[in-house]
C-alpha cells in the first residue's frame, strides 16, 4: 500500500498529520449535527461553482491553464489525481 504524503498550503510535507485529522474530525461532527438538507446546501456553497482556469507567466512564458469536467466521469478528480501521481512514482 502507499502512503499518503498531506501537504500544508506552501507543499511541503506536513510531518504529523494530527491537526489535518482534527479538522476532518471537525468536519464530520458539524455535518453528523446537520439534518440532510443542512447538508447538501453546506456542499453546495462548499463547492467552487466556475471551472478552475487561471493563466501563469514562467520564466517569460505566459501558460493558460482550462480545466473541464466530465459529468459522466468513472472516476473523482480525487481518485485521477491519486492514479496520475502513483503512476509516475
Amino acid at each position: 500500500m502507499t502512503d499518503v504524503i498531506y501537504l500544508d498550503e506552501y507543499g511541503n510535507a506536513v510531518e504529523n498529520g494530527k491537526e489535518i485529522h482534527e479538522l476532518i474530525d471537525g468536519i464530520t461532527d458539524m455535518l453528523a449535527a446537520m439534518t440532510k438538507a443542512e447538508r447538501l446546501n453546506w456542499f453546495r456553497k462548499s463547492q467552487y461553482p466556475y471551472p478552475i482556469n487561471f493563466e501563469t507567466e514562467i520564466d517569460g512564458t505566459v501558460y493558460s491553464v482550462n480545466t473541464h469536467f466530465n459529468s459522466m466521469a468513472s472516476e473523482s478528480l480525487e481518485e485521477k489525481a491519486e492514479r496520475i501521481i502513483l503512476k509516475n512514482l
